[in-house]
C-alpha cells in the first residue's frame, strides 16, 4: 500500500522503479581482540546511557497530539544528541570520534550529522524511530552485561559514548543564528535520503507557506534544497520532520567567486574546465532551442557539447558574438543549455544535457548598417527560415531577448505581427502547395518583456509597459522575478531593490495596456536577477544579484554575470528545451499551455490573491487581472509540466477545429463547430474530500494568424484569424442546459454571466484578447465535482468576416490543458481518472 506522501510523488503517468533499489553499507574490517578497556565499570556505564536515552527520547506523543509531519517512507521518530568522552591525558588522538556503527540500518537508526569540538570530542545528532526505541535500549543493556571471557557486544558502538541528550532542533543549524529575527532569508536545507524524499519535504515546506527554490544539488543520500524563510519558522518546520533534515545552513552564495580573476587561487577557466569535464553531450536528434541574438562563441567549452549550429542572417556578419562586455548571445545560449550556472559550478554531479542550442545572429555587428525598426519583423522571419533550411526536420523552439521602445505596445506592430505569423505557420512559404492552415509548421517563440534600466528607486520599482514585440499574441512572453538578494559585503553599503520572490525590478508588464484589447503579458516569469540601490536611492545591476552564464571571450572571461529579462528568456529556453525533450509528441501550442499550467506564484505574490478562506480574496476581478498583468501566472515548475501526481493530475486534449463555414447565402461566414468534453472526472475522490480546498486550472492555447489592418488596434476580431473560448459546465446545470448556454454565447467574446457563485479567479468576462486563455477555480472539492464537462467554441475572426480571403472553411487547432490539485491530501485523483480514460480508449478501439 502506498505511503501517505506518495500521493504527491511526481510519478504519473510514468511508472517508477524506486522500490527495486538496494542500498548497502561498507563493512569495516574486524579489529584486534586485544585492547585496553576505556571503562572501569561497563554495567554502570550502560545503566547511565540507558537512563540518559530514556530521558532524551521522552514519552511518545499522545494519540491526536502528534505534530510531526509524515514524509513517505520515513518513520516517525525522535532526534537525540550523543557526545563522546574526552581523550585521555597525553593522548595524541585528534578526537574521539562518534562511531559510524551507531547507525542500525535495519532499524532506520541514522546518524544525521556530527560535529567536532575544541576539547577533541565529537557529538552527533541521531535519529531514532519510535519503533526502534526498545531495540536500542536492548542493545545498550546487552552491552552492559557481564560476558566473562567473551568479547563484549557493541563495545565499539557504546564504549566511547559519554552522554546522550535530547537534540534541540537548533542543533541542526550551522553558524550563529538569530532565531528571534523575523527576517526571511535563503537557507540550505540538507535532506537525508533520496531525491524523492526531498520532493516530499519540499512540498510540505510549501504547504507551510515557505518558498522552496526549484533548483537543487544532489549527492549520494543527500539532497540540498533552498528555502526562503525566517529562522524561527524554518526551525519549527525542521522539528516537525525529524530524521529528514541533516543540517541547515545560511545560503550566502553569489556568482562572484566564479568571476574572480585575481592572481592565484581558482579562476574562471578552472571552473569552466571542471564543469565541462562533467557534461554529457546532448543526444543526437534531440530537440533544440534557437537563440536569435548577437551570435555565439562556438568554441566555448561549455557550449560545444550542446551547440547544434550557428548562422547569421547576413553571412557577412559572421557567426561570432559581437556584443560588448562579455557578449549577449553567448550568455543566453549558456542559460538555454544549463540554466543559471551557479548551481552547476557549486556542485560535483554529472550534468546531462537534454536538449541542444542553436544560434542565429539576428543583429548586425558594428561596422555594418543597423537594422532599423521597420525591418525587424522581416529580418526575424528571414533568420528563422534560414535556420530551418540549414537543419530541416528538427523539433525546435525560438528564443528572442531583443526588444525596442520604438513602437507602443498597446497594439500589434509589424514585429509582433511577424512573431504571430512565425508561430502560426503563416510566414511566406509556410502554406506552399495548398497545405491546410492546421498543418502548416507551428513554432513556439519565447520573447522577453524588455527591460527597465537603472535609475532612481521611484522610477525603477514602478511597473513599466512592455517593449515591442513582446505584445505578440502567440509568443510566450517572459517576465522576470528574482530569488537573489545577497548583496556585496564590502563598502559601499548596498541593498537589494526588491526582496526575494518578487518581480524583478528589470521586468515590465501590461497593467497600463487596455485589458480588452491586449493579452495578459507576461504569461510567466523566470529568474532575471535583482538590482541593488545605494544610500542615495540609485539602483543598478550588480554581480552579486545576477545570474552566471557563458562569456564570449573564452580565454579571458569565459564566465560572465548576466541579468534582466534577457536572462529570464534564456532560463525560459532551458525550461522549454527540457519540456520538449521529455514530451516530444506534444504540439508547440501544448508546450505553451503546459508551461502556464505548471506555473505558480511565489508566496509573497500568492498572498495578494489567496486569503485564508476556501476561495480567492474578495475584490473586483479586474483588480486581480491587473496583478496577473504584472506577475503573469507565476513561475513554471518543470517537474509539474512533465508529470502528474496522484493528488494533482493534468488532462490534455489536442484537436483540430473548423470554427466557421460559408452561410446559406454563399456570401457570408457563420459559426461552424464546437467541441464538448464529457470529462473523465474524479467524482468519488472529490466527494470524499468534501469541503477541502482544491484548485482547478484550465488553459486553452492556440495560434492565430494576424491581420495588420487599420482596425487591428481596437478590434481584436479583426486582428485574429479566429478566436476560441472555453466554458465549464456549472455545478447545478444539466448537460442540455450547458450546451444551450454555450451555443447562445458563441457569438460573443464571453459566455453569459453565472447565476451561481463564481469561484474563478478571472471569470469569463476577464478572458478577451490573445490566443492563450487561462483561469483558475478555487473552492470546495464537493463543488468542483459538478463541473464535469467543458466546451471549446469559436468567436469571431477575419477568417469569418473577410470572405474575400477565402479562408472561411479553414481549420485551426488548439491544446486544452486541465489540472486539478488537492496538494497535501491523501487522495488518489489520478487513478480514478486513469481508469476512466483507459475504459474510453478500449471502447474507442473496439468500437
Amino acid at each position: 500500500m502506498a505511503e501517505h506522501d506518495d500521493y504527491g510523488a511526481r510519478d504519473r503517468p510514468h511508472l517508477l522503479i524506486n522500490a527495486f533499489r538496494e542500498s548497502t553499507r561498507y563493512s569495516y574490517p574486524s579489529r584486534s581482540q586485544s585492547r585496553t578497556p576505556l571503562r572501569a565499570n561497563y554495567a554502570a556505564h550502560a545503566d547511565s546511557l540507558s537512563e540518559q536515552l530514556r530521558q532524551a527520547l521522552g514519552d511518545l506523543p499522545a494519540p491526536g497530539g502528534d505534530v510531526r509531519l509524515a514524509v513517505g517512507d520515513l518513520k516517525p521518530g525522535t532526534l537525540i544528541e550523543v557526545s563522546t568522552r574526552t581523550p585521555d591525558e597525553g593522548s595524541r588522538t585528534k578526537a574521539v570520534k562518534v562511531p559510524a556503527t551507531l547507525e542500525f540500518p535495519a532499524q532506520d537508526i541514522t546518524i544525521l550529522r556530527t560535529e567536532r569540538h575544541e576539547n577533541r570530542t565529537e557529538s552527533a545528532v541521531l535519529f531514532v524511530p519510535d519503533d526502534a526505541r526498545l531495540f536500542l535500549q536492548g542493545r545498550i543493556a546487552e552491552y552492559g552485561r557481564h560476558q566473562g571471557d567473551a568479547r563484549r557486544p557493541d563495545i565499539d558502538r557504546f564504549e566511547v559514548v559519554e552522554t546522550i541528550a535530547a537534540a534541540p532542533v537548533k542543533s541542526l543549524f550551522s553558524g550563529e543564528i538569530d532565531f528571534e529575527s523575523a527576517e526571511c532569508v535563503w537557507w540550505e536545507l540538507w535532506l537525508h535520503g533520496t531525491p524523492h524524499r526531498a520532493d516530499q519535504v519540499a512540498r510540505l515546506a510549501r504547504a507551510e507557506n515557505m518558498d522552496v527554490h526549484d533548483d537543487r544539488l544532489e549527492f549520494p543520500d543527500t539532497t540540498v534544497v533552498f528555502v526562503h524563510a525566517a529562522a524561527r519558522v524554518l526551525a519549527v518546520f525542521a522539528a516537525r520532520v525529524p530524521g529528514a533534515v541533516i543540517e541547515v545552513r545560511r545560503a550566502t552564495g553569489t556568482i562572484s567567486p566564479f568571476l574572480d580573476r585575481s592572481a592565484g587561487g581558482v579562476g574562471p577557466q578552472d571552473w569552466v574546465d571542471d564543469l565541462a569535464a562533467r557534461v554529457t553531450p546532448v543526444p543526437e536528434g534531440s530537440a533544440v532551442v534557437c537563440c536569435l541574438d548577437t551570435g555565439v562563441a562556438a568554441a566555448h567549452p561549455l557550449l560545444v557539447p550542446g551547440l547544434q549550429g550557428a548562422w547569421a542572417y547576413d553571412a557577412a556578419w559572421g557567426t561570432d558574438d559581437h556584443a560588448l562586455d562579455g557578449g549577449h548571445g553567448t550568455a543566453i545560449a549558456g542559460l538555454i543549455l544549463y540554466g543559471d550556472l551557479e548551481a552547476h559550478m557549486s556542485g560535483t554531479q554529472t550534468v546531462t544535457l537534454t536538449h541542444g542550442v542553436e544560434s542565429m545572429k539576428l543583429l548586425p555587428p558594428r561596422g555594418f548598417p543597423a537594422t532599423k525598426p521597420p525591418s525587424y519583423g522581416v529580418v526575424t522571419q528571414g533568420a528563422i527560415a534560414q535556420t530551418e533550411i540549414a537543419r530541416p526536420g528538427v523539433r525546435r523552439a525560438f528564443c528572442l531577448a531583443t526588444s525596442t521602445q520604438d513602437f507602443p505596445p498597446g497594439r500589434p506592430s509589424t514585429w509582433s505581427g511577424a512573431l504571430d505569423q512565425i508561430a502560426a505557420g503563416a510566414m511566406p512559404g509556410d502554406a506552399a502547395d495548398g497545405i491546410p492552415a492546421s498543418n502548416t509548421p507551428k513554432r513556439l517563440v519565447v520573447a522577453a518583456t524588455g527591460n527597465v534600466l537603472g535609475g532612481m528607486m521611484d522610477d525603477v520599482v514602478a511597473l513599466q509597459p512592455l517593449e515591442d514585440p513582446s505584445q505578440s499574441w502567440n509568443a510566450l512572453t517572459v517576465g522576470g522575478f528574482t530569488r537573489k538578494e545577497q548583496v556585496p559585503a564590502p563598502p559601499p553599503i548596498l541593498k537589494p531593490v526588491v526582496p526575494a520572490n518578487h518581480r524583478s525590478p528589470f521586468s515590465r508588464g501590461s497593467q497600463t495596456l487596455p485589458d480588452d484589447l491586449t493579452p495578459i503579458k507576461p504569461e510567466v516569469m523566470f529568474e532575471a536577477g535583482n538590482m541593488v540601490s545605494d544610500a542615495g536611492g540609485f539602483c543598478g545591476w550588480n554581480t552579486a544579484v545576477s545570474l552566471l552564464s557563458t562569456g564570449s571571450d573564452v580565454t579571458v572571461e569565459p564566465l560572465v554575470p548576466f541579468w534582466a529579462t534577457s536572462a529570464a528568456a534564456g532560463v525560459a529556453g532551458n525550461f522549454i528545451g527540457q519540456l520538449q525533450a521529455a514530451l516530444p509528441e506534444l504540439w508547440p501550442e501544448t508546450v505553451r499551455a503546459l508551461t502556464i499550467d505548471s506555473a505558480d506564484w511565489p508566496q509573497p505574490i500568492r498572498k495578494k490573491l489567496i486569503g485564508s478562506g476556501a476561495h480567492w480574496k474578495t475584490g473586483a476581478k479586474s483588480a486581480k487581472q491587473m496583478l496577473l498583468r504584472e506577475f503573469g501566472y507565476g513561475v513554471p515548475e518543470i517537474s509539474r509540466a512533465i508529470l502528474s501526481v496522484r493528488n494533482d493530475f493534468t488532462l490534455i486534449a489536442q484537436s483540430e477545429i473548423q470554427p466557421f463555414a460559408l452561410g446559406a447565402d454563399g456570401r457570408s461566414g457563420v459559426f461552424n463547430e464546437m467541441h464538448f468534453y464529457a470529462l473523465p472526472w474524479p467524482q468519488a475522490a472529490l466527494e470524499q474530500l468534501e469541503n477541502e480546498v482544491v484548485v482547478m486550472k484550465v488553459t486553452l492555447s492556440y495560434f492565430i494568424e494576424p491581420n495588420l489592418s487599420g482596425k487591428a488596434a481596437t478590434r481584436p476580431e479583426s486582428y485574429r484569424s479566429f478566436g476560441l473560448r472555453f466554458a465549464m459546465k456549472r455545478r447545478s446545470e444539466t448537460e442540455a442546459a450547458f450546451r444551450a448556454r454555450v451555443n447562445a454565447a458563441q457569438g460573443g467574446d464571453a459566455s453569459a454571466s453565472e447565476s451561481e457563485a463564481d469561484y474563478w479567479l478571472l471569470g469569463s468576462k476577464g478572458v478577451q484578447s490573445g490566443s492563450l486563455h487561462s483561469d483558475l477555480w478555487r473552492g470546495h472539492a464537493i463543488d468542483l465535482a459538478g463541473h464535469d464537462a467543458i466546451a471549446v467554441y469559436p468567436v469571431g475572426g477575419w477568417w469569418k468576416s473577410h470572405i474575400g480571403q477565402r479562408r472561411v472553411t479553414d481549420q485551426g487547432r488548439y491544446a486544452l490543458v486541465i489540472s486539478i490539485s488537492a496538494a497535501g491530501h491523501s487522495i488518489d485523483l489520478h487513478s480514478e481518472v486513469a481508469n476512466l480514460v483507459d475504459a474510453a480508449t478500449i471502447q474507442a478501439i473496439t468500437g
